[in-house]
């Protein structure tokens, strides 16, 4: 907003509090006639009741008018020559003045507010419009060429826009008048006779009305150099699946630009798209195999002639890898160099970006779930924020029937436990999976599920056997996560259980792991289970103890097999320093030297008496002494046949009394 000259009075502070009475007083009248209006929303403070002349009312910058009083005896009279019509309160104070005249320097449609009192009668107030027109010479763009073309290309201005027409004199005899109002065109080109000699061009505004057209000033235009078309590029690449591709691209505004295409590293030829047009810009390349790889470059023609060739960018192709794994998905993607330097590789699965890289080719999704399709792109990201983007391609994982288990053990943890466990190999082969395993007890074939629902655990525990009392065998099959099984069961390996008919020991023969047994170790250990001796047993099933020579001590049977991978353990069968009596049911003195005697074997005894009663409660043989036993006699000669009692008391090494008491059958 412009500014007024200064007002000059004698007495300013006196003014001063007539123009504020003045402001109040005008304020109290139009608050009147604003309730007075109805539906008429808030009023200008530009009244009706002024008047004055103003002299021009249209005239060409810069522009003086002069305003002359209309109203009767004024007792203040103030203009305020850059009012806003639509304003509804009072100028202030520094943009009134008294004056009446003022010069407007700049183009524009300006209101001239009037406003004053007349004594008896009121504050009195009024708007008129002047218009100043623009006198500045047009604002344009010449690029010139060495072969005598020359290009004009008007402003889109507040100055140039301001006239109806512009006039271009060429400076050879020629001329263009150009209509703003109704023109459309961008720029204007003319070419010399003579290309070496360039005349001087001039542009000059004019009105349809012809006011101020003799005021107008011309403008005379410098010659410059064929504009940079580094600005038109490529952008981005994006190549579907049906090899329509499509290239966005930044064109300039007349600059005619044409798309070129090169398979590989092959001749760049002209696909028939083009354009000059100004801002982004898409061309689209039909027929394309989408899983090729193609140069794409931008050629435009500046208005000298010279073709200015954009960045190479190529197209992106991605293929699923060679790799066969099952829950993988291998991927791999080529493209060509680019003029620009490559930032990185963006692999997006099913929109998401999941991998990123600067160089690297190819690369292995594991984290994908058999019986899901999965969609694929690649983005290769090049300096200055241009992209490439791939055809999608979908995958799935791959899938195949699961091996049999062929490698498993079983093994005795404790009284209830036996640990199973395996090892899997082959195709099939899923990140989830249901590890079926099957068990019964040895001399059955009623195989019965005792795994838990989508077991994954190879080595798994079950806890619900008495590893004491049987031998328990187990079965595998392997379900991935896509619900194949391998095709049969394994060959059941069954856990070892050692037994115990004082002295001997023996155990059971069938394989605790899927193979042969190289051999078989009788370990003894201590009561907390630690190993004490280790008798080979090569492939025997029995042992034969001597009770004599043991305190307290276990015993237990360790396998390996053939190929010296896998061992497994049998129960722990214990044994206490306590008396131990085994004494005959029957006994046979009929002279054949075969069970002659009633023979008492008795261990971890230290004193020993036996008793041999009839059965009518006579003694009839009575020892001290283990080692002896009852031959059939007695004093009147050979015992009858038939069931005699028998009495033992006997003492263990740790000082306690056992007493035994039974019959036995003499047979004669």
């Amino acid at each position: 907003m412009g500014r007024f000259a200064p007002a000059h009075f004698a007495e300013p502070t006196l003014l001063n509090m007539k123009h504020k009475l003045l402001i109040v007083f005008l304020l109290g009248i139009f608050s009147l006639v604003n309730q007075k209006v109805s539906g008429q929303g808030t009023q200008s403070f530009c009244g009706t009741t002024g008047a004055f002349t103003v002299t021009p009312e249209i005239g060409c910058a810069p522009m003086t008018v002069n305003v002359k009083n209309q109203v009767p005896k004024p007792e203040t009279l103030t203009y305020a020559f850059r009012f806003d019509r639509n304003q509804n309160s009072a100028p202030n104070i520094n943009e009134t003045t008294q004056d009446s005249t003022f010069t407007y320097q700049e183009p524009g449609t300006y209101t001239i507010l009037q406003y004053g009192s007349v004594k008896d009668i009121g504050g009195f107030s009024l708007c008129k419009d002047v218009t100043v027109k623009e006198t500045r010479g047009p604002k344009a763009e010449l690029i010139t060429c060495p072969n005598g073309k020359v290009r004009v290309t008007l402003s889109d201005d507040a100055i140039t826009k301001a006239y109806d027409a512009v006039t271009i004199s060429w400076g050879d005899g020629k001329t263009q008048n150009v209509n703003l109002k109704t023109n459309t065109t961008a720029f204007f080109e003319h070419t010399y006779a003579s290309a070496g000699h360039l005349p001087t061009i001039t542009l000059k505004g004019s009105y349809t009305n012809s006011v101020c057209n003799a005021d107008a000033n011309t403008t005379t235009l410098t010659a410059g150099t064929p504009q940079s078309l580094a600005s038109i590029r490529i952008r981005s690449i994006e190549m579907p699946a049906d090899g329509n591709a499509k290239i966005i691209y930044d064109g300039m505004e007349g600059i005619e630009t044409k798309v070129y295409i090169a398979l590989g590293n092959g001749d760049f030829i002209f696909t028939n798209q083009s354009g000059q047009t100004g801002g982004t810009q898409s061309a689209s390349v039909p027929l394309l195999d989408p899983k090729k790889v193609y140069r794409f470059q931008l050629r435009s023609t500046d208005i000298c002639g010279n073709i200015i060739e954009s960045p190479i960018v190529s197209s992106v192709a991605i293929k699923q890898g060679g790799l066969s794994l099952d829950e993988i998905i291998a991927l791999e993607w080529e493209n060509e160099p680019n003029t620009k330097g490559l930032v990185e590789y963006q692999l997006r699965r099913n929109g998401a970006v999941i991998f990123n890289t600067p160089n690297e080719r190819s690369y292995q999704d594991t984290d994908v779930k058999c019986g899901n399709t999965y969609q694929y792109e690649i983005v290769a990201v090049v300096e200055n924020d241009v992209r490439s983007y791939s055809a999608p391609i979908s995958l799935e994982p791959k899938t195949s029937t699961p091996y049999d288990v062929t490698t498993a053990l079983v093994t005795v943890k404790d009284e209830n436990t036996i640990g199973t466990q395996i090892e899997l190999s082959g195709e099939g082969l899923t990140s989830e999976y249901n590890l079926i395993v099957e068990r019964t007890v040895l001399g059955s074939l009623n195989f019965e599920v005792v795994s838990p629902a989508n077991n994954q655990s190879l080595q798994w525990d079950d806890t619900n056997v008495s590893t004491s009392q049987s031998s328990y065998c187990y079965r595998f099959q392997y379900e991935n996560a896509c619900k194949m099984k391998s095709p049969s069961f394994s060959v059941p390996v069954c856990s070892i259980l050692l037994r115990s008919n004082a002295p001997d020991l023996g155990w059971t023969q069938e394989s605790p792991f899927i193979g042969t047994i190289g051999n078989y170790n009788l370990q003894q250990v201590d009561a907390g289970g630690n190993l004490i001796t280790e008798t080979p047993k090569g492939l025997s099933t029995s042992h034969t103890l001597d009770l004599a020579s043991q305190s307290d001590f276990g015993y237990r049977i360790e396998a390996k097999s053939s190929d010296g991978k896998f061992t497994s353990l049998s129960n722990l069968l214990n044994f206490k320093s306590e008396a131990i009596l085994l004494v005959p049911d029957a006994f046979t003195p009929n002279g054949d030297a075969y069970n002659e005697r009633f023979e008492v074997k008795a261990y971890f005894v230290k004193d020993f008496k036996m008793s041999v009663f009839s059965r009518w409660g006579e003694v009839v043989y009575h020892s001290d002494d283990i080692a002896e036993g009852w031959d059939g006699n007695i004093k009147t000669g050979k015992a009858p046949g038939g069931y005699y009692l028998y009495k033992i008391e006997a003492t263990n090494v740790s000082g306690q009394t056992v007493v035994k008491n039974g019959s036995f059958l003499l047979i004669r």
